[in-house]
């Protein structure tokens, strides 16, 4: 930055009538309406700024503490103004960026802790009632008219349970041409699910009853199990089993969110 004192052409002890009286004479000679040099309006400008930061006493005395006018105090102020606030949205951005990914792994991380606890429980459910199914009747009226509405309660519960499941994991194959292929984060094929859950049941079911008449040192065949009235309540059990172990599990949920 020029010397102002240098730019005006006086000393750094001239009065405010020599700083006047300098100013009228560059003035005069530079002012861009009288000069015809290409440098006119540059070198008055620079004139101008000299004689408004020197006349001013307050404004004199910061430049002659700092060697800086206000307007470049203002400017290096602006300049590192923009430069914090450019790091502050970068900043912002990054925390942003990452807060996203953390809720999606929150997010996948309680898909899947729903998922598990709704499949293990059926399938554990459904072993433990048909090595026992007798074990699990019930025997008074009352009894088995909560046993039915836990029943069809539950049975709602985990049809929409499994659904939910379904909507978040998997995806039904379509027929569109091969020129448009739809592309899917989803994992699985609905029917693969589907698969699965039969599968596990069915698997969970036939090895509770093997080992429940293994158990008992009974070797009836499993068509005269099936027949039995106790056959029926491993139906009934493992919906309420998954009903109990979701609400468990949502009000666990509930409280950690607190």
């Amino acid at each position: 930055m020029p010397d102002l004192y240098a730019v005006l052409g006086v000393n750094r002890a001239a009065n405010p009538n020599e700083i006047k009286s300098a100013y009228r004479r560059l003035a005069r000679k530079y002012h861009p309406d009288v000069s015809t040099e290409p440098s006119a309006a540059s070198k008055f400008a620079q004139i101008n700024e000299a004689y408004h930061t020197l006349i001013d006493p307050e404004r004199r005395k910061s430049y002659d503490r700092t060697g800086q006018t206000q307007s470049s105090t203002v400017r290096q102020a602006n300049v590192a103004a923009a430069r914090a606030a450019r790091r502050a949205y970068y900043q912002a951005r990054a925390d942003q960026v990452v807060n996203e990914w953390l809720e999606r792994e929150r997010q996948e991380a309680r898909a899947r802790g729903k998922a598990v606890y709704t499949t293990v429980t059926l399938f554990v459910s459904t072993f433990f009632v048909s090595m026992r199914p007798s074990f699990f009747e019930p025997r008074s009226i009352t009894w088995k008219i909560t046993v039915f509405a836990l029943f069809a309660v539950g049975a709602w519960h985990l049809f929409k349970s499994l659904k939910e499941h379904f909507d978040y994991y998997t995806y039904r194959p379509e027929r569109i041409s091969i020129t448009r292929r739809r592309k899917t984060d989803k994992r699985f094929k609905r029917s693969v699910a589907w698969m699965f859950v039969i599968s596990g049941y069915l698997l969970s079911l036939i090895t509770g009853m093997l080992i429940g008449m293994l158990m008992d040192s009974s070797w009836q065949l499993i068509g005269n199990a099936v027949m039995t009235d106790s056959f029926f309540v491993v139906l009934l059990y493992p919906p309420i089993a998954v009903l109990i172990v979701d609400t468990m599990y949502k009000i666990n949920m509930h409280f950690e969110n607190l």
